[in-house]
């Protein structure tokens, strides 16, 4: 069929606009390219307008005539074209979309966490919540599509400035992380709604590097003297971060996370064990981690234990430790250190002992295996010899290797076989 005559699209002319032979008719303006109206064999008007967005052709719908007026349906059309000229996709969901803010997305990220069963889940939005909306709220506000470099500088830098690398870093991870998974998200059903809708097509974050001192006291473990100092000062702390602190050495330096997650019932006090489920990396099943107990680490739960469930708690066992609070610790005690001339090569943080431990149980004289220590420390059995054909559980290895540890942190010897000289053939 012959493409009909243009037309300006005024009142008077679309109340004459019909269908002919009962088929449906298109018409367009004749001031306006891209703007119609669509005609349909039972009388019914609609105003829309045509145009390419990205070289894909897309039609937005205006609105019904009489209840949208031809006046209006100018604007409108005029309103959308300057849209597509800016490079904007006017479409209501795509407008809707472009609306997101930088908030929106960092929001979605956290609920991608939580749906994944991610148990990091709400540290990471409480650290989000703190870094990201209530020191930047405009930038919480800003559309997410406008966020560039320099805007991910200004949030992590602050961050470095105030001495925080590891904070900074948690931090440029999530952002860029965030951005990726919006990327991916538009042809993934598995990612929630309010992250499919985002749009977003380019990563303002790749381009960020890795800050600086960030990974450093991961990598630092203290000396024996340093370590002894640390052990000095956790014994002179009021309860319960005494208690708190020496079980974390007691127990191995295992990661806070997990501790954080213990309560009574992971306790076995006749076998003197404390169960902890490890979700690191991508297990979808924790593994679980037993971890035995020296009669002075049962000392020290006695004494912070109370009416709550959970062992490592500052307030009886009624919440856990929130996720600084040992860092919190080792931060007061290297500043003591340091003072007192104590310390050696630096910072460290609570992430250190756990380093310290497994460093100084693998030298002279202690001389622990690694496979007991990867056992006590839980960093998994990825072999394929460990994961078939080892089922022993290091039972009484990691207790050995945790009573070296009290001596060591005690300053205490060593012992040592004893040498039996042998005589001389007659």
């Amino acid at each position: 069929m012959a493409n009909p005559a243009k037309v300006k699209l005024t009142k008077t002319t679309v109340e004459k606009l019909t269908a002919a032979d009962g088929k449906r008719a298109i018409y367009w303006d004749s001031e306006i390219t891209g703007y119609g109206i669509r005609v349909m064999p039972s009388g019914s008007k609609t105003f829309f307008y045509q145009g390419r967005v990205n070289k894909e052709l897309i039609r937005v719908t205006i609105g019904k005539f009489p209840a949208k007026n031809a006046e209006q349906a100018r604007k409108e059309a005029k309103r959308i074209q300057g849209q597509i000229a800016d490079g904007q996709d006017p479409r209501p969901e795509k407008e809707e979309a472009g609306a997101a803010t930088f908030g929106d997305l960092m929001t979605a990220y956290g609920d991608v966490l939580e749906a994944q069963g991610k148990l990091s889940a709400k540290a990471v939005k409480n650290q989000i919540t703190r870094d990201i909306k209530d020191a930047f709220p405009k930038l919480w506000a800003k559309p997410a599509a406008s966020i560039d470099l320099d805007d991910c500088v200004k949030v992590v830098g602050r961050l470095k400035d105030a001495g925080k690398p590891r904070q900074a870093d948690k931090i440029r991870s999530y952002i860029k992380t965030a951005f990726s998974e919006a990327i991916a998200a538009r042809g993934n059903v598995n990612m929630p709604a309010a992250m499919r809708r985002m749009t977003i097509t380019s990563n303002p974050a790749r381009e960020m590097r890795k800050v600086e001192g960030s990974s450093k006291s991961r990598s630092r473990a203290l000396s024996i003297a340093e370590l002894r100092a640390y052990w000095r000062r956790v014994k002179l702390l009021p309860e319960p971060h005494r208690s708190l602190a020496m079980l974390h050495v007691l127990t191995g330096g295992q990661r806070q996370q997990q501790l954080a997650r213990v309560t009574l019932e992971d306790l076995d006090r006749d076998a003197m064990t404390m169960t902890v489920m490890d979700y690191k990396g991508r297990r979808k099943q924790p593994r679980i981690h037993v971890i035995p107990l020296l009669p002075e680490a049962l000392e020290c739960i006695d004494r912070i234990t109370g009416g709550g469930p959970y062992v490592f708690s500052h307030n009886g066992g009624e919440t856990p430790i929130y996720a600084d609070f040992l860092n919190e610790i080792a931060g007061k005690i290297r500043a003591q250190m340091e003072e007192a001339g104590e310390l050696e090569n630096g910072h460290f943080t609570a992430g250190t002992i756990r380093a310290t431990i497994e460093t100084r149980l693998m030298g002279k004289p202690y001389r622990v295996s690694s496979d007991v220590l990867a056992q006590l420390l839980s960093h998994g059995t990825g072999s394929i010899q460990r994961r078939h054909y080892v089922h022993d559980d290091f039972e009484e290895e990691k207790l050995e290797a945790l009573e070296k540890l009290h001596r060591m942190v005690e300053g205490r010897d060593e012992p040592s076989a004893q040498v039996i000289e042998m005589r001389a053939r007659a």
